[in-house]
């Protein structure tokens, strides 16, 4: 923090020096304009005009320190989440064939990103995507749309057997993680950038801290969604019509989990304290039905059955505490703006 002076010009005006370093590292001149927010504490923000901050840095990954394949494809996913707009992947060397299939790979997973030069010793790789044509809440509602149809799939196909449809779950996950990856993206530029946080729909910094964590649940929850569909492809030829009643009874245990998850990112997007405290109700039931059915079944089937269906049943409930998780943050969402269970209630005025 660096104190300044206030200065007196003229009659009424007060006014304040820039600090040089500032307006050299965003390139302003005499004549430009800046703007002045007030901030909910009272504290104001300076903010450059719209483009003079524009990074133009190039971000160079060293493949050469990169140990194997997959750390460079994680190397080059956290520079896409963190926002930069140009990556150079170098090395001293001739790039592999492996390093070069794995840098496409990981590419093709991220949106709006992808290779504009090539060498036989470096790709550059560079993002053209605008936060402003991607609002928060649309792209969160893409994420529970995504994971949502994965999870209906996963739970017919336990039902009826179909693996088809664990198949296409699996699939999915795929298109879950890019718009997961393009979330923590927008979350991270929003938080480097009022600019980009008000373009996306973030009017204070505490919803970029919910916002982050409800994602990071919807990610954890479709994980778990396509490790339910593998057990389940890894159960189907273990069924016997003596674990009907199981599998039945597993899949009521989904059911419930579903709508907990269903309830809990929907009082997100409604603003509905009373469906996100339904959701939170629900999880003593799943843990309920859980341990019930691990103590009922477990010693009256395979032990593969067992094993397949004890996993399916933890990844269950394992959902459903993530879901209770999100009704919670929907609850305080809620209860931070107006509305009309909680409500401020003025001092009375004391008498002098």
């Amino acid at each position: 923090m660096e104190p300044r002076k206030v200065q007196k010009v003229g009659y009424s005006t007060l006014s304040v020096s820039l600090p040089m370093n500032w307006t050299k590292k965003v390139g302003i001149k005499k004549g430009d304009l800046v703007f002045i927010s007030e901030e909910s504490d009272g504290a104001l923000r300076l903010t450059a005009e719209p483009g003079k901050t524009e990074d133009s840095t190039v971000y160079v990954v060293n493949v050469d320190n990169c140990d194997n394949a997959k750390v460079l494809a994680r190397v080059i996913v956290g520079n896409y989440v963190l926002g930069r707009g140009v990556i150079k992947v170098e090395s001293s060397r001739r790039l592999m064939r492996e390093q070069i299939e794995g840098i496409r790979e990981v590419t093709q997973r991220l949106l709006g990103i992808g290779i504009i030069e090539e060498s036989d010793r470096h790709l550059i790789l560079q993002c053209s995507i605008d936060p402003k044509n991607f609002p928060l809440e649309t792209v969160i509602r893409r994420l529970y749309v995504i994971t949502s149809i994965m999870f209906k799939e996963t739970l017919d196909s336990l039902v009826d057997g179909d693996m088809e449809l664990a198949k296409d779950a699996i699939t999915r996950e795929y298109e879950a993680d890019t718009i997961y990856f393009l979330l923590a993206r927008l979350l991270a530029s929003a938080q480097q950038s009022r600019l980009v946080s008000e373009g996306i729909g973030i009017t204070e910094p505490i919803d970029i801290v919910q916002h982050s964590i409800i994602a990071w649940y919807l990610e954890m929850i479709g994980d778990r969604v396509n490790n339910i569909a593998s057990s389940i492809i890894k159960l189907q030829p273990l069924r016997q019509e003596s674990d009907d009643e199981l599998v039945e009874r597993l899949a009521q245990i989904g059911m419930m989990a579903f709508t907990m998850f269903d309830k809990a990112v929907k009082s997100i997007f409604e603003k509905d304290l009373v469906v996100a405290s339904d959701a939170v109700d629900l999880y003593d039931n799943v843990e309920k039905e859980e341990r019930s059915l691990l103590k009922r079944f477990q010693n009256g089937s395979s032990l593969d059955v067992a094993a397949n269906v004890s996993q399916i049943a933890w990844d269950f409930k394992i959902i459903a505490e993530h879901s209770s998780a999100i009704a919670e943050i929907a609850i305080d969402h809620v209860l931070k703006g107006q509305n009309d269970v909680c409500q401020v209630e003025e001092s009375p005025k004391v008498k002098s």
